[in-house]
């Protein structure tokens, strides 16, 4: 959990933060594997960013990158709580077009994301499971989110002639971790299945148990979820360190080859060049096309499509409204306090507040209302809150401020689902199961 005095508070799209001089190599940074000739294939800047709104610096090739992997964790020090994000920092989103861009992305990734957790929940959930769905969601969703972390440089590259915007790349690197890693974990479905595990609901409820079972629940769905996230993001990290070995050798063995004739690398790149340009432009029209059809098309489906509403479609309609809310508090409360993402705690806890609320309702109605508040349920709350980026922050802060950060947010939540569905079970309305 350790990491540079400069960097902290990190989300989704940050840039792995340069090492210093106490931390040592990591087996993933092997000279065979990071140089050849005496230059560095990993460069990257100390102006590297502090959240999803910020991209790596310039390329500095007489410095050594540091990254999830080797990021040793050592003692805090006093200036912690002052480091403030480097000025020099360049931003992702540089302008309207930027953002225009990135919020494209974010809508179908969000339903591609919402839509992967339903289906391997559902498959993950049979009779005699020793655990639901949903702590595999987790896991498969922080795997992917710590192996993008590792290769977010293949993103960070600018195109001058693109259509609007002037990182293509960059924002659909936002999409695919905020978009899609984002929804495809949750935190407040994760802290309703703490809750039912506490009121020993449904699995048992026909039979009562001593108290201290219930604890015994608690630590169960907490501790379980909390570990498979954060080793996912370290498991994810080496998938990509590895990808990252394979193409920097393999670029390494072309440079070589290359330098053998100057004619051939020049004709090379010119034959390419068209290629390079196209790209950027390709990119946009794909995210102006996903970004309206993909939405429109959920919406007509849940329109016309009656059978499958409150199990995926409603759902998928309110997914984009959820990722872009997290989003916005994202960009505007995270970059506030680094040492305790603002952002997506409030997102997490918003989430939970509002799923807590949407539950009880769903108890109390029935046909297309409870389908409505089921794909509130799984859409909009589901992809409000996230697990994937909850677990790259723990792993990339300071060891006392994720303590601080996990610690606070998993409590926080636990209680809200207590005084919200759980209130109402223990005191008004037995829980049970909606079958809509």
């Amino acid at each position: 959990m350790g990491s540079s005095p400069q960097s902290y508070g990190l989300s989704e799209t940050q840039a792995p933060p340069p090492a210093g001089p106490e931390d040592g190599p990591s087996l993933e940074r092997a000279e065979s594997i990071h140089s050849y000739e005496g230059r560095d294939l990993y460069p990257y800047d100390s102006t590297s960013g502090q959240n999803e709104l910020i991209a790596p610096g310039p390329i500095a090739l007489e410095e050594h990158g540091r990254y999830l992997e080797d990021s040793g964790a050592r003692p805090a020090t006093s200036d912690d709580e002052k480091a403030e994000p480097p000025a020099a920092a360049v931003k992702v989103h540089r302008g309207m077009g930027d953002i225009a861009e990135t919020l494209l992305w974010l809508v179908p990734f969000s339903i591609f994301g919402v839509l992967a957790r339903l289906g391997m929940t559902a498959l993950d959930t049979f009779p005699g499971s020793p655990t639901s769905g949903l702590p595999w969601v987790q896991f498969v969703g922080c795997v992917i989110m710590g192996a993008l972390s590792e290769t977010k440089d293949f993103f960070a590259v600018r195109h001058p002639r693109p259509l609007f915007g002037s990182n293509p790349l960059m924002q659909l690197y936002v999409g695919m971790t905020t978009g899609f890693c984002g929804s495809f974990t949750t935190f407040s479905s994760w802290m309703r299945t703490i809750l039912l595990a506490m009121a020993n609901v449904p699995a048992s409820a026909d039979t009562e148990r001593p108290r201290g079972y219930s604890v015994l629940a608690l630590l169960n769905t907490t501790i379980l979820t909390l570990a498979l996230s954060v080793s996912g993001i370290k498991f994810g990290a080496h998938a990509g360190l590895w990808v990252r070995s394979l193409f920097y050798q393999y670029r390494a063995h072309g440079d070589r080859e290359a330098r053998a004739s100057v004619k051939e690398k020049i004709k090379a790149e010119q034959a390419v060049s068209g290629l390079r340009a196209a790209v950027p432009i390709g990119l946009q029209l794909a995210a102006l096309v996903l970004g309206v059809g993909v939405w429109i098309g959920a919406v007509l489906m849940a329109v016309f499509e009656t059978q499958w509403r409150g199990v995926a479609l409603f759902a998928t309609v309110f997914s984009p409204l959820g990722t872009l809310t997290r989003w916005l508090l994202s960009r505007y409360l995270n970059p506030l306090k680094p040492s305790f993402p603002l952002g997506t705690f409030a997102a997490n806890m918003l989430g939970t507040l509002l799923l807590g609320l949407f539950a009880i309702g769903q108890q109390r109605v029935s046909g297309t209302s409870c389908q409505v508040l089921q794909g509130l349920i799984d859409g909009y709350c589901g992809c409000l809150t996230t697990v994937s980026t909850f677990g790259l922050e723990l792993v990339t802060l300071k060891r006392k401020h994720a303590w601080r950060y996990g610690g606070t947010s998993v409590v926080v939540g636990i209680v809200i689902m207590v005084l919200t569905l759980g209130v109402d079970n223990w005191g008004f309305h037995a829980y049970v199961k909606p079958t809509c």
